[in-house]
C-alpha cells in the first residue's frame, strides 16, 4: 500500500503578481547565522502593509476601517540569512465579505522557489466601533486584480 504524499509543489516567484524587496538587517540573524523565526511574520507584515498602502492606497492611520489580523502561518522550506536580500510574493488567495486572506512567501535572492510560505488574514472592522464591516468597494476592486487561482 502506497502512502499518498502530503507535499505541496514548490511555490515559485512567478505564482505572486505583487513583490516586495526587503533587505536583510545583521540584527536578522539568531546566533545560528539565520534569520530568526520571528523575522519571517514581519517580512510578511512588511509586505501586506506595503500592499494597502500602495496598489490598495489605504491611509492606515485615518481610514474610517481596519484590518485586524486573524490569523497567519508560516511553513519554512530553507533558512534565509544575512546580507541576503529577500523578496516577499503577495496574492489574495480569499476573499470574503468583511474579511481576506493572503498567500505570501519568502524568496532568497537569485531563488526561484520559495524559502517560506503561509498566509495572513484580515478582518475589516470600523475604527471606532471594532466590530466587522463590508470590504469597501474600491478595495475589493484592487484585491480582485491581485487574487490567485483557487487551486494554489
Amino acid at each position: 500500500m502506497t502512502v499518498p504524499s502530503t507535499r505541496r509543489p514548490p511555490v515559485r516567484r512567478g505564482d505572486f503578481p505583487y513583490h516586495v524587496a526587503i533587505q536583510t538587517r545583521w540584527s536578522d540573524n539568531d546566533m545560528f547565522g539565520h534569520v530568526n523565526n520571528v523575522e519571517y511574520y514581519r517580512f510578511f507584515e512588511i509586505a501586506v502593509a506595503e500592499f494597502l498602502m500602495g496598489p490598495c492606497r489605504l491611509d492606515l492611520f485615518h481610514a474610517p476601517f481596519i484590518p485586524f489580523a486573524a490569523e497567519s502561518l508560516c511553513r519554512f522550506g530553507r533558512p534565509l540569512s544575512w546580507p541576503e536580500k529577500v523578496t516577499a510574493g503577495l496574492k489574495v488567495e480569499h476573499l470574503g465579505t468583511s474579511s481576506m486572506r493572503y498567500a505570501i512567501a519568502l524568496f532568497g535572492e537569485g531563488q526561484d522557489e520559495a524559502a517560506a510560505e503561509g498566509h495572513w488574514v484580515h478582518v475589516f472592522v470600523d475604527r471606532v466601533e471594532q466590530r466587522p464591516v463590508a470590504i469597501p468597494t474600491e478595495l475589493r476592486t484592487v484585491f480582485e486584480t491581485y487574487r490567485g487561482s483557487p487551486a494554489t
